[in-house]
């Protein structure tokens, strides 16, 4: 008995293998000159520029600029639990919040998973439990810390894995930028991570070579950080798989850089205060391979699954708002005033 076999048709968000080239190489150096990205993959600067725009336009990939783990803020993880029927209509809400800089949608015992990045602890405790519990229909919150951080998106390549790239050396007495001006380059890049040295001088009132100066200084060391992002929506990574471990204290980095340093790894990152010592994320070509892959760590490594969850939305990811249709439909800076509270600001909702 023969099988009849349905070739779906092209997805929008599809990458041809010159895209993926091209996003590769601007994944190893987002800031590089279209002329070095030419090129890396072989066509001219402005063949590369014109092909980056429509990529773009597409919404198959984009830059995406944030701040670093250099800038000493907390990184936490929360969970939500939603009141039936109300998961939409509360990330809808909690996406807003500047500092809950990613909000996704997942099976299991959690609604709504947030990535939080708050100045301090003081700040995160006042948002999880004052700020996110003022809405009606959350019903139950459950928070970590994430104290390392081994590998998230800005490692993770379309094409092989990361490549050295030779940047300009930042001297180690150079100062770091005041937070005006670290402020002033974050909203720059955010909403343009390309951004030209003339914009960015404008923005400091400085020269561009002082502008240039700042920039290099504030990605050298870790205060902005920049990668390229790929829309979930394309055939080559449909899916991500979420884990919750447990592993023995004194084989936790081992184990870690392990998993980070696999090719499916979008985020790993070791997890303080809560029954999980190691948080993974990993893209799976098919929804088959959760079991095998969670398998296969199990074999391989010293190390139990507590939970795990497959991801069924970004509402929001590193700031990047999304529609249902998985379409970019906005941004939220970190910078933006915060709302006085979810209630409040899901009145209108």
């Amino acid at each position: 008995m023969s099988v009849m076999r349905i070739e779906s048709s092209p997805h929008p968000h599809d990458l041809s293998d010159s895209d993926l080239a091209l996003v590769a190489a601007l994944q190893d150096a987002p800031r590089a000159s279209w002329a070095s990205i030419g090129r890396a993959v072989g066509v001219s600067a402005p063949t590369a520029r014109r092909r980056w725009a429509s990529i773009v336009e597409s919404g198959a990939a984009w830059a995406t600029t944030y701040v670093g783990s250099g800038a000493g803020m907390l990184f936490g993880l929360t969970e939500v639990r939603c009141r039936p029927g109300s998961v939409d209509a509360v990330a809808a809400v909690l996406r807003m919040h500047p500092k809950v800089i990613s909000v996704t949608g997942m099976t299991g015992d959690r609604d709504l998973v947030l990535t939080i990045l708050a100045e301090d602890m003081a700040r995160f405790r006042r948002l999880i439990q004052s700020w996110l519990g003022s809405h009606e229909a959350v019903i139950g919150v459950r928070s970590t810390v994430v104290t390392r951080m081994f590998s998230e998106g800005s490692r993770w390549r379309a094409v092989g894995p990361p490549q050295a790239v030779a940047l300009p050396s930042v001297p180690d007495d150079e100062p770091i930028a005041p937070t005006a001006q670290w402020h002033a380059v974050l909203d720059e890049l955010e909403r343009d991570g390309r951004a030209s040295p003339q914009a960015i001088a404008a923005r400091l009132g400085s020269s561009e070579a002082h502008a240039r100066r700042v920039v290099r200084r504030l990605l050298g060391t870790g205060w902005i950080q920049q990668r390229i992002d790929v829309s979930l929506e394309q055939r080559m990574w449909p899916h991500a798989l979420a884990l919750w471990l447990v592993v023995p204290a004194a084989r936790l980095e081992a184990t870690a850089l392990q998993i980070a340093n696999m090719p499916m790894t979008r985020m790993c990152a070791a997890l303080a205060g809560g029954a999980s010592n190691l948080y993974v994320i990993v893209w799976l070509r098919d929804l088959s391979d959760a079991a095998s892959l969670e398998a296969e760590l199990a074999r391989s490594l010293e190390l139990r699954v507590l939970d795990r969850a497959i991801l069924l939305h970004y509402y929001k990811r590193v700031g990047h708002l999304f529609d249902d249709e998985d379409r970019r439909e906005g941004h939220v800076s970190w910078l933006a005033p915060a709302p006085e509270s979810a209630r409040t600001a899901g009145a209108g909702s």
